[in-house]
């Protein structure tokens, strides 16, 4: 008789991913999809998220009844009725994943405007925050549920030029994890900080720019690959899974704090 102590931590739990529809997020859906949970996708575009529940239905028919997505705009000024709204359809969860962010706000000092800064910071840090307040309510009230967040190795390792806002919201994530780690009490509370990671959030660069950013890092840090979607996934798997972790942020950066 084989025992299973471990590979089926997940199965039968259901995990909600805000703003799940990027690349990451497909990878962590992925992931989740292959340990056996149920698998909630949300992000601003309705056709967004049909778009990729049905291409994870295509790759694991098995599991089609697991998936399923709603969209909720975080950028709307009725961000918090939107993210009521979204709660009500998705009812009690294990976990929340919180992963939206719309693309890197790579701008000089020189630039930052109130409106830049509150563009960027509503769908990065103050949607996360509502979505903690209004969506623990559906959350258990033991270890085993968790809200995972995603702040960023800058807020640690600085990038020179254009990274200040970036660096101010992956800062407060990070403490904002660490906070309502003691707030929201026995649910667990973390944070993932990527470092790079390949994605299409560094598309504002031009193709050329982010091949030069990516080759750059590549020559400088120990991996010598800038991180995979696929890469970053295990660490929101490890905050999901870890009922002893809380109130903590897992690194995934390819060795960036040993440059």
């Amino acid at each position: 008789m084989s025992t299973t102590r471990f590979v089926n931590k997940l199965v039968g739990q259901r995990v909600l991913l805000v703003g799940g529809t990027g690349g990451v997020g497909i990878s962590v859906a992925q992931a989740l999809v292959e340990s056996g949970a149920v698998v909630i996708l949300s992000s601003s575009r309705e056709q967004k998220v049909k778009d990729v529940c049905t291409a994870l239905a295509n790759d694991y028919p098995q599991a089609k009844d697991r998936i399923s997505g709603y969209a909720c705009d975080l950028a709307s000024a009725n961000v918090e009725a939107n993210i009521r709204d979204l709660f009500g359809k998705v009812g009690e969860i294990d976990h929340i994943v919180y992963m939206a962010g719309d693309r890197l706000p790579m701008i000089p000092l020189e630039e930052v405007t109130l409106e830049k800064w509150q563009k960027c910071n509503q769908v990065r840090t103050i949607s996360s925050i509502l979505v903690a307040k209004i969506g623990s309510r559906y959350l258990k009230k033991d270890r085993h549920s968790s809200i995972v967040f995603t702040g960023g190795s800058i807020s640690e390792k600085p990038i020179a030029g254009g990274w200040s806002m970036l660096a101010l919201i992956g800062a407060g994530v990070n403490g904002l994890a660490r906070q309502l780690a003691f707030d929201l009490a026995p649910i667990r509370v973390n944070a993932v900080a990527p470092g790079v990671i390949e994605t299409d959030l560094w598309q504002g660069m031009g193709e050329e720019g982010k091949k030069a950013f990516f080759q750059g890092h590549e020559s400088r840090i120990p991996t010598g690959k800038v991180g995979q979607p696929e890469d970053l996934a295990e660490a929101y798997l490890y905050c999901l899974k870890d009922t002893n972790a809380t109130g903590i942020v897992v690194h995934s950066n390819s060795g960036t704090f040993l440059m």
